[in-house]
């Protein structure tokens, strides 16, 4: 085990939040685009935002999914945030599935699903297009509040008990 100084702490806590704000961002952008390619009447515009949701997640989601991916477990071995606080199993187990689905489901889906828009035809769509991006911007959205509220203490601590109110006297 290893502690992070504080110039490396510092590092590693801005690439960690910039990569995970940036991963969000990025999510509520194919979100933004997706209703567009599903609820537009008009195919050239269903064809570009179909083919921009391909190219952004093929060009951001793998490094930004990484870095923030790679950053968090750096954090978490160097720091006192192990996976001993609930919060920060929650987040790690969070982002690993996001990040193993966005490989392995998200930019395949969008690369073919861009493959076969045609900018002269439109096309229905499956609703899967909006489903990743819901669900991706709801994780990030929910280890951001993880990450600011830190709701579940150290699993296994003892909790100590804090003084018992003593009742007032009454005045006889």
């Amino acid at each position: 085990m290893f502690k992070l100084r504080r110039p490396a702490y510092r590092a590693v806590v801005i690439v960690h939040v910039v990569s995970s704000v940036a991963w969000l961002g990025l999510s509520l952008c194919l979100l933004v685009l997706g209703l567009r390619a599903t609820g537009t009447s008009v195919a050239a515009e269903q064809y570009a935002a179909g083919t921009a949701m391909s190219a952004l997640a093929g060009a951001l989601a793998l490094p930004l999914g990484a870095a923030a991916l790679v950053s968090g477990v750096v954090l978490m071995l160097g720091t006192k945030w192990t996976v001993a606080y609930t919060w920060v199993l929650v987040k790690l187990v969070a982002t690993a599935v996001t990040f193993a689905l966005t490989v392995f489901s998200l930019r395949p889906g969008l690369a073919a699903t861009a493959a076969t828009l045609d900018p002269g035809r439109l096309q229905v769509l499956d609703d899967q297009i909006l489903a990743a991006p819901i669900v991706s911007s709801s994780v990030y959205l929910g280890a951001v509040v993880l990450s600011y509220v830190k709701p579940w203490g150290r699993r296994g601590a003892r909790r100590v008990p804090g003084p018992v109110p003593v009742p007032a006297r009454s005045g006889r």
